[in-house]
């Protein structure tokens, strides 16, 4: 299944200045960040960074207080969430999926704003990526293993076929194996064109990454590639409050 799309030379997601919060209490402050054509961005941070907060913001399912937002060249300012997933935008959370829910059904959901014969060509494609699903597809979502829910939260989210993914803690209740069979197919996405904007703990996800955001207490504290980061202190500082000096270990 391809997800490609035209290259141009600005990127196809681009996040200036987001400050926001929920009543009195700001989460993000300043944050800038970009996602080009085709590119995998991986955003780490540890428990309470923020990183929901921006994701939901960049969905327009938490308002800003200021900062502005542009998809291919145009800004977001003004547009629900609907219409952002209409424009290309696909938004997997932790959940994902409706457990009281069959699976077509789920899928069918995913495609919701598809023309329906679109609808079953697409559900085609992603049965054929997830045999396991296939197998089951009259069955409730709440039947399924964590780790086959993870996969239909996956498959529901292409189902519009998305030119962004945008993903929340994809790792989240997974056993090491379905860890390793959710990396295998964002990769086979991330291969067929897919940009990716994914919110993890996990440091496996970083080999998938074209370019790292780290967020500390709701600031972007550093972007780049994965060698600049491996070779900076910013993960042992923004997970575990540590500086370059003193590690909190006796030798």
């Amino acid at each position: 299944m391809s997800f490609s799309a035209t290259e141009t030379a600005s990127p196809l997601l681009r996040a200036t200045g987001l400050a926001a919060g929920y009543g009195l209490l700001q989460v993000l402050w300043d944050v800038d960040i970009e996602i080009g054509q085709g590119e995998c961005v991986i955003l780490l941070g540890a428990n309470g960074a923020g990183k929901t907060t921006l994701l939901k913001a960049l969905l327009g399912l938490v308002a800003l207080w200021h900062g502005s937002i542009e998809f291919k060249g145009r800004s977001l300012a003004g547009q629900r969430t609907d219409q952002r997933v209409r424009q290309g935008i696909a938004y997997m959370s932790e959940i994902g999926i409706f457990p009281n829910l069959s699976i077509d059904e789920n899928l069918s959901l995913g495609g919701y704003h598809l023309p329906k014969r679109d609808v079953r060509t697409r559900a085609s494609q992603l049965y054929a990526m997830f045999p396991d699903l296939e197998q089951r597809r009259g069955a409730l979502a709440a039947s399924l293993s964590g780790g086959q829910r993870k996969m239909l939260s996956l498959a529901k989210a292409f189902m519009g076929g998305p030119q962004l993914l945008i993903m929340d803690e994809p790792s989240a209740g997974l056993s090491p194996r379905y860890v390793k069979e959710v990396i295998a197919t964002l990769r086979q996405l991330r291969e067929g064109g897919l940009s990716m904007l994914i919110a993890e703990q996990n440091l496996g996800f970083l080999d998938l990454a074209g370019r790292v955001c780290v967020l500390d207490s709701g600031r972007m504290s550093f972007s780049g590639g994965r060698d600049a980061l491996e070779h900076d202190d910013i993960l042992r500082r923004s997970y575990f409050g540590l500086d370059g000096e003193d590690d909190g270990r006796t030798d």
